[in-house]
């Protein structure tokens, strides 16, 4: 179809004097544009701009916008700042003014890039651009989407260009803002916030609002609080923010009332606020109001039915309230939104598992499995489940992995050391039992176990050994003296004349004969 459309333009173009070969050889870039063949749609670009009269400076700076939009696409990125450059020398505007900023800071130039976006922000609102022709030109950004760009394509009046200026403006600052320190990413915030103050301010302060987010994401909180506590002051939507994210930074130092109050305010605001109706619904879940807080949660999931928070909290809630039923719904929803989401998968896991549910438990801790394969307690949970359900074999693989990503675990160590006793594979569990007294040294029961595996395989040298190592550890033991006794005497490793110097020996060994065999 486009090759057709480009035959049929390219004959009408060749025509001598055809009253519409400009808008042609326009149209005819445009489809090659979006063949991507950029090349050819630079050369119909340049025909057309050649047929362009000197008066016709709106027709010649989109012209050259497309120019420069097809050598930026291209990979010739000092091309395209030089058709920018002439775009914006003819007739500047906020959309050419951006895709020079987005080229400046793709070459590394910074103060080329200053430049352009004191350049952008010095742009007049006007709308002496709109003319017939508008429909007939790309509106490409270099750094939007198709669908964000809908609006900027369909402007045909002052209103929606401002918002369009407003758009390419924010996004300029907040592509400049990072890049100007990088020693110091937030001198580049307040620079960006000086250059917008005077002409801009609303986006002056929606840049101060990400600008405190992010040292909220670096978990600068003071910085953060001092900075939202200024904004705090300002009026409408600014304060509903710098509220809700107030409330949520009272949160996590604990103070749970000042974070109700901020959340509160917040929804003085603004009722419908998903945010601040978590951050009111989390207060009454700390206060173990769990009632009031899945109200909060179910009344946010009413405002926005996506909020995660406010599904995964519900979860929580209705745990507490002891709902698992009504927990796994809420969970297993945000495992749709999130399917990589290990939280959602774990709680899932949990409840199924605290339920007795062992067949699902061990589904949902497989999948969990597949996203964090190498979270020791998910193993060995998983390895616990298996033994469980007659599948030794699966629980003792998943107890293994576990044990080699977390090898100081001693309730794993110790659970596979006992398996092999059980399937009396003594020689393996000696390593096991060697590994939990180095962990708890101060436990006799691991060395016992190593000196009755050592017993059992026939080192009995070694046990005896054991025993005597331990005894210089735990002189007071009468269970290890009674055990070193009888290798003793069994296998006439040690003569009895060292053993009877302590009187407690000697009536350990009386009751040790009168005793059943060990």
């Amino acid at each position: 179809m486009m090759d057709e459309a480009i035959e049929s333009y390219n004959f009408l173009a060749n025509q001598r004097k055809h009253p519409l070969s400009r808008r042609l050889r326009i149209n005819m870039g445009n489809l090659y544009y979006a063949k991507l063949d950029y090349s050819s749609a630079i050369r119909q670009y340049k025909i057309a701009l050649d047929q362009t009269e000197k008066d016709e400076r709106s027709v010649a700076h989109k012209i050259r916008r497309n120019i420069g939009n097809a050598y930026f696409k291209s990979g010739y990125i000092r091309d395209a700042v030089k058709s920018y450059e002439d775009a914006m020398s003819c007739a500047p505007d906020f959309q050419t003014g951006f895709n020079l900023l987005v080229c400046h800071l793709a070459l590394g130039d910074l103060d080329s890039t200053k430049a352009d976006f004191v350049r952008i922000v010095e742009t007049p609102f006007k709308s002496e651009l709109f003319d017939q022709d508008s429909n007939i030109f790309l509106s490409d950004t270099l750094c939007g989407t198709q669908s964000e760009m809908d609006g900027v394509k369909k402007c045909n009046n002052l209103d929606s260009y401002t918002k369009d200026a407003d758009y390419f403006l924010l996004n300029a600052a907040r592509l400049v803002a990072p890049s100007i320190d990088v020693n110091d990413w937030s001198a580049g915030y307040d620079w960006v916030r000086s250059v917008l103050q005077d002409r801009h301010e609303s986006l002056a302060v929606q840049i101060e609002l990400e600008q405190s987010t992010r040292w909220l994401k670096r978990k600068d909180f003071k910085t953060a609080s001092k900075m939202l506590r200024a904004l705090e002051k300002k009026l409408g939507e600014t304060k509903a923010i710098a509220c809700t994210n107030l409330s949520f930074i009272s949160f996590l130092d604990g103070d749970v009332d000042a974070a109700a109050e901020y959340a509160e305010a917040a929804l003085d605001i603004d009722q419908y606020n998903a945010s601040a109706l978590v951050n009111r619904g989390n207060c009454h879940f700390i206060n173990k109001e769990y009632e009031s807080a899945k109200e909060c949660y179910l009344e946010a999931m009413g405002v926005q039915g996506d909020c995660a928070q406010a599904i995964f909290n519900l979860g929580l809630t209705n745990g507490m309230l002891k709902l698992p039923e009504e927990a796994v719904r809420s969970f297993e929803k945000i495992h749709r939104i999130t399917p990589n989401n290990p939280s959602a998968l774990y709680q899932i896991a949990d409840i199924h598992d605290v339920s007795d549910n062992d067949e699902d438990a061990i589904k949902w801790f497989s999948v969990l499995t597949a996203r964090v394969p190498t979270d020791a307690t998910i193993l060995a949970r998983l390895g616990y489940l298996f033994s469980q359900n007659d599948s030794e074999s699966q629980g003792l693989h998943y107890r293994m992995e576990s044990f080699r990503h977390w090898p100081v675990d001693l309730g794993v160590i110790v659970s596979i050391g006992t398996w092999f006793v059980t399937k009396k594979m003594f020689e393996k569990s000696i390593f096991f039992f060697q590994q939990a007294a180095l962990i708890d040294p101060t436990e006799i029961k691991w060395g016992l176990m190593v000196a009755n595996a050592q017993r059992r395989i026939g080192e009995h040298q070694l046990g005896f050994k054991v025993y005597e190592n331990l005894l210089e550890k735990f002189p007071e033991s009468i269970e290890c003296k009674l055990l070193r006794m009888k290798i003793s005497f069994q296998f006439s490793i040690s003569n009895l004349d060292l053993l009877t110097n302590d009187m407690l020996i000697l009536q350990a060994c009386r009751a040790y004969l009168r005793a059943p065999s060990i």
